[in-house]
């Protein structure tokens, strides 16, 4: 009897995950570490508390420092501290992480209950309670509430002079909504974003925006303002201008707000190239079955497909020509296997020829920086007004280097684009002196 309990004893053991760490030392009631050879008590009714507590400290664990780095995360998201003891399960904290994990990956809450998610998470952890859609869109806003006090206690406690960035649009259900984002450097010189409203409005006019941005403001506590960027709506000037007289009657703007208006320097760039790219004939195939047919008999190595181009994006129009010259022969070839898409093309400015495909690759290149720049300036985890200066004249002199072009069409293009380039910039009275400061200061 004692030969068959001290059995049941090490099966018992042995189904601890310890036991893939250590060896058992026959009748010494003693494990061995498999990375550092130490020898642990294990006697019965003793546990692998022992082990647990050697291999968090076992120095020559290969996943030690891995270890120590998810315990460091897991205290920073749950808000407890580091700590080397054995990790316990925390329904609490789990529940705060599958709200966290929701959120980043912007998953729908539906997913809380399906059957392949149940099966997954009983797997990996049984203990785990997986709560039904509703109570996880609680514990969402419940987050939610709880980083928004902690960020208003900070607007409170360090009044940081914060730099706004905001945008309206129209939903296809034809309601309007603006997002107010602030960007400010904390204590320890980080760029931080922090979106503080994203809410419906009942208009676009200029004293809706500038009194649902001071009520938001009043909101958070934020009155130290430096700058608010915008787009080049005639309404948003004037909701700038509303915003400026409630700023200066809270003494808070700097130089009694010349600096508070900024351009979307974004939005300046995509109408340049709009006014540009007006009399360009853009042709392109939208029977994409017949199309993909087409690469692949002309034997065309390249994994995408053209884009199509977007009316609202001019970003479109360049990487849709920038694909679409590389099936210049798929292209060719469908004209002759879809008489359907020869008959379309032929009712506009005909279908596309070789005269077309050579512009295509001569006006690729300017478009090009005018891409590259614009996503340079879009970034908002980085600071981007010490090269805007240098952004702004260097297109200036790529479009006054194509006005000299000995192609007409390219010279008109790029004459379009001075125009436009002139209405925003042509004046320094009309540019934020901030954007030259802030070339003349980078280190």
């Amino acid at each position: 009897m004692s030969s068959s309990g001290d059995s049941n004893v090490t099966n018992r053991r042995r189904r601890s995950t310890m036991w893939e760490h250590f060896k058992e030392i026959p009748n010494q009631e003693k494990a061995e570490c498999l990375y550092c050879g130490a020898l642990i008590g294990c006697a019965s009714g003793q546990g692998t508390s022992s082990m647990h507590h050697h291999l968090a400290r076992c120095k020559e664990y290969p996943y030690a420092d891995a270890g120590k780095r998810q315990r460091s995360a897991s205290s920073q998201v749950v808000g407890g501290s580091s700590s080397s003891s054995p990790w316990k399960f925390d329904q609490d904290a789990s529940r705060k992480d599958l709200a966290i994990m929701f959120i980043l990956s912007e998953f729908p809450f539906k997913l809380v209950e399906h059957e392949g998610f149940h099966r997954f998470v009983n797997r990996i952890q049984p203990k785990f309670l997986i709560p039904s859609r509703n109570t996880l869109r609680h514990d969402c806003y419940d987050l939610y509430m709880e980083e928004r006090s902690k960020l208003k206690k900070y607007f409170s406690e360090t009044s940081p002079r914060v730099c706004l960035t905001t945008d309206t649009w129209t939903s296809c259900q034809n309601l309007s909504y603006m997002c107010l984002t602030a960007h400010f450097v904390d204590a320890d010189w980080k760029l931080q974003k922090k979106i503080l409203n994203f809410c419906q409005i009942s208009g676009h006019s200029a004293e809706i925006i500038g009194k649902a941005i001071e009520k938001c403001l009043t909101d958070w506590g934020i009155h130290s303002v430096f700058s608010i960027t915008v787009d080049n709506a005639s309404s948003n000037d004037l909701g700038v201008q509303y915003l400026k007289k409630i700023l200066n009657s809270w003494n808070s703007l700097l130089l009694r707000g010349e600096l508070l208006h900024m351009r979307c320097y974004d939005h300046i760039l995509s109408l340049i190239v709009r006014d540009g790219l007006k009399d360009i004939n853009n042709s392109i195939p939208t029977r994409l079955r017949k199309f993909k047919a087409c690469v692949e008999l002309e034997n065309i190595e390249s994994k995408s497909l053209v884009c199509l181009d977007v009316e609202t994006r001019w970003n479109s129009t360049y990487l849709m020509l920038e694909s679409a010259l590389k099936f210049e022969k798929a292209f060719s070839n469908m004209e002759f296997r879809d008489s359907k898409y020869a008959q379309e093309l032929s009712k506009g400015k005909g279908l596309p020829i070789s005269e077309d495909w050579n512009y295509a690759r001569r006006f690729l290149p300017f478009l090009k920086l005018f891409f590259d720049t614009t996503i340079k300036v879009s970034g908002s985890s980085y600071v981007t007004s010490n090269n805007m200066a240098k952004d702004v004249y260097g297109i200036y002199m790529m479009i006054e280097r194509y006005r000299g072009n000995e192609e007409q069409s390219l010279q008109e293009m790029a004459q379009r684009m001075k125009t436009k380039f002139h209405k925003y910039f042509g004046n320094v009275n009309n540019i934020n002196l901030t954007l030259f400061i802030a070339c003349i200061l980078d280190p």
